[in-house]
């Protein structure tokens, strides 16, 4: 039997090693959710690029306001519908984060998402004194999840923005490992990244943006492996209403574009989605509420900000040791 054992183990070893040499290295890009998406594999051969705008189509098809009849477009406009299992996915996550956050992250924020001059239904600034405020409802207790349905009045609109992406990244992920038996891959969606594999032995390594509108070089670089990363920040999606900045994160708090310390927040997490969420609430916390939170809930993070004219970084604990 010890012999056996010895001659499965190295034919086993014999046939690993034949396969990470004739694996090859394939790439998949694209444009999805009004930005870009950019896969990297290693594979015995290459996968139809089309499995891949499939799967960004069926997510489109359900959490796109720019699709006037996706899932999302039908809840908004107030029909009574079974939701798709991908909605649902991110719906019951999405309450589940805002509870965490003491409603920091919140998805019905959508109506003031369209007053302050985002998404596919924004409002013109010359006819936001239209725009009556309490014919809408905010809050993750105004919404319920019931079986397969979402229960909601009319006056809670939906916005899944702040955690699509990241699910888009999750959702690619669990097909390339669970359908397509690849195991070594990198997938970024609108700069959500998830790693998984080592990328033949050599790391993946991911780098993150300087939080400026300008041209950028890298504010750190990580080297990633099984693991999930989100960056939100104050720095990109932003214009000016006379001489107010606006930028695209809205405080569910406020009702208002954020405006504190915080410049950017990047988040390591076990899945994009969750990921995602975190750093979109870390932009509405600002500065010292998103360090005690990510600290009081073991979150790795890192929070950009600014202090007496100086911009400065936090790593949570942990974070570290991803630095490359």
């Amino acid at each position: 039997m010890i012999l056996a054992n010895r001659i499965l183990l190295f034919v086993f070893f014999t046939l690993f090693i034949f396969c990470q040499q004739h694996k090859k290295t394939y790439t998949i890009s694209g444009y999805t959710q009004g930005t870009t998406y950019n896969i990297k594999y290693h594979h015995l051969h290459e996968i139809d690029p089309s499995i891949v705008d499939e799967l960004l189509r069926n997510i489109d098809l359900s959490m796109s306001t720019y699709i006037n009849n996706s899932t999302i477009s039908l809840l908004n406009q107030g029909y009574d519908i079974v939701l798709d299992s991908l909605i649902y996915q991110v719906l019951d996550r999405s309450i589940q984060i805002c509870n965490e956050t003491g409603g920091v992250f919140d998805v019905t924020i959508a109506p003031f998402v369209q007053y302050w001059g985002f998404g596919p239904n924004k409002i013109d600034k010359n006819n936001a004194h239209y725009f009556d405020s309490s014919e809408y409802l905010v809050g993750c207790d105004k919404i319920f999840l019931t079986e397969n349905k979402l229960i909601k009045s009319d006056s809670v609109l939906i916005d899944l923005n702040g955690i699509a992406q990241g699910f888009s990244v999750d959702y690619l992920s669990n097909f390339f490992s669970s359908k397509l038996g690849i195991n070594d891959f990198m997938i970024e969606v609108g700069g959500e990244v998830t790693c998984v594999g080592d990328n033949l032995g050599k790391g993946w390594r991911i780098g993150v943006d300087e939080p400026t509108d300008k041209k950028r070089d890298f504010a750190f670089i990580l080297n990633l492996n099984n693991i999930s990363l989100a960056t939100s920040g104050s720095y990109r999606n932003y214009y000016y209403r006379d001489t107010m900045r606006i930028n695209h994160t809205i405080s569910p708090k406020t009702l208002k574009p954020t405006s504190n310390k915080l410049i950017s927040s990047t988040i390591l997490f076990n899945d994009c989605m969750s990921a995602d969420a975190y750093a979109t609430a870390c932009m509405s916390f600002g500065f010292k509420d998103a360090k005690n939170f990510l600290n009081k809930n073991n979150i790795m993070g890192c929070l950009i900000y600014v202090e007496n004219s100086d911009t400065l970084s936090y790593f949570s604990p942990g974070f570290v040791s991803f630095l490359h």
